[in-house]
C-alpha cells in the first residue's frame, strides 16, 4: 500500500508539463530597436524551445500564446496554474539606452537587489498600461511580495536553480555574455504557483546582439541552451523524487 502511494506521489510530482510564455504580443510590442520587435522574436524562440522539449524530453508543452495575441500579465501565470504545469518559463529581450549594453540574464521572483534589476522589472511591469483593469495590481506592493516569496519559498529555490542552469548554458555553450541570475517583482511571475523564471535573451538595442537575435542560428542556439537547462533541471529534480535502489 505504501509502495503504491509513493508511486502515485512520484507520478504526481514528475516533471511532465511546462508552460512557455512568449512575452508581450498583440498591442504590446515589447522592446523595439534596430527594425525589430521583441514580441516577434521571443515567439520564435518560444516555439523552438517548446519543440525541443516535446521532441526530446517527452514533456507536454503549453504556450501562453502561439500567435500575435495580447495576454494580461496576471493571466499568464494563471494559465500555468490551470494547466498544472511544473515549470513556467517567460521569454523576453532586454533594452537599454546605451547601445553597448549586452548579455543575457535570468530572473526569479523576489525583491530586487540592484538598480539594474529594478529598471528591468519596471520596464516589464509597465506593460499593464495596455490592460483594461490595472487596479488589480495595486495590491502587488513590496509587503505583498515578501509574503508571496515566503509562501512559495520551496519554489523560489527551484526557480533560482533553473535560472542558474540557463545562464550557465548561455555562457558556456552559446558564448553569450551572462549578466547573471537576479530576482525582482515581475508581475508575470507573481501568480505562477510553481518554479518560474523570466529570461532576457539579450539586448535588442545592441546592434550586434540584435543581428544574433534576428538570425535563425541565434534563435536556435538560445532555444537549445534553455532546453539543455530544462533537461538538466529535470534530471536533478526527478532524481530527488525517485527512491534510491538498494
Amino acid at each position: 500500500m505504501l509502495g503504491g502511494a509513493s508511486q502515485q506521489a512520484r507520478e504526481r510530482w514528475r516533471l511532465d508539463k511546462v508552460v512557455i510564455d512568449a512575452g508581450h504580443g498583440g498591442k504590446d510590442p515589447g522592446a523595439s530597436a534596430n527594425g525589430l520587435r521583441e514580441k516577434d522574436l521571443v515567439l520564435k524562440v518560444a516555439k523552438k524551445l517548446g519543440g525541443y522539449i516535446e521532441d526530446n524530453l517527452g514533456i507536454e508543452v503549453v504556450y501562453t500564446r502561439t500567435d500575435d495575441t495580447f495576454i494580461e500579465l496576471e493571466e499568464r501565470g494563471k494559465i500555468a496554474n490551470r494547466a498544472g504545469a511544473k515549470l513556467f518559463i517567460s521569454i523576453h529581450i532586454n533594452a537599454a539606452r546605451s547601445r553597448s549594453a549586452r548579455g543575457t540574464e535570468t530572473y526569479f521572483l523576489g525583491r530586487h537587489k540592484s538598480e539594474a534589476a529594478r529598471k528591468v522589472m519596471e520596464r516589464e511591469n509597465s506593460v499593464i498600461r495596455f490592460e483594461e483593469n490595472t487596479q488589480k495590481y495595486e495590491d502587488y506592493d513590496e509587503q505583498a511580495l515578501v509574503r508571496q516569496v515566503l509562501a512559495q519559498s520551496a519554489y523560489m529555490r527551484q526557480s533560482e536553480k533553473l535560472a542558474s542552469l540557463i545562464e550557465s548554458q548561455f555562457e558556456d555553450r552559446v558564448s553569450r555574455r551572462s549578466r547573471g541570475v537576479h530576482q525582482a517583482g515581475f508581475y508575470v511571475l507573481w501568480s505562477a504557483s510553481m518554479p518560474a523564471v523570466l529570461v532576457e535573451l539579450g539586448f535588442l538595442t545592441n546592434p550586434s546582439e540584435a543581428r544574433f537575435l534576428k538570425s535563425e542560428r541565434g534563435q536556435t542556439y538560445l532555444a537549445s541552451a534553455i532546453f539543455r537547462a530544462v533537461r538538466d533541471y529535470k534530471a536533478t529534480y526527478e532524481k530527488g523524487i525517485t527512491p534510491t535502489s538498494r
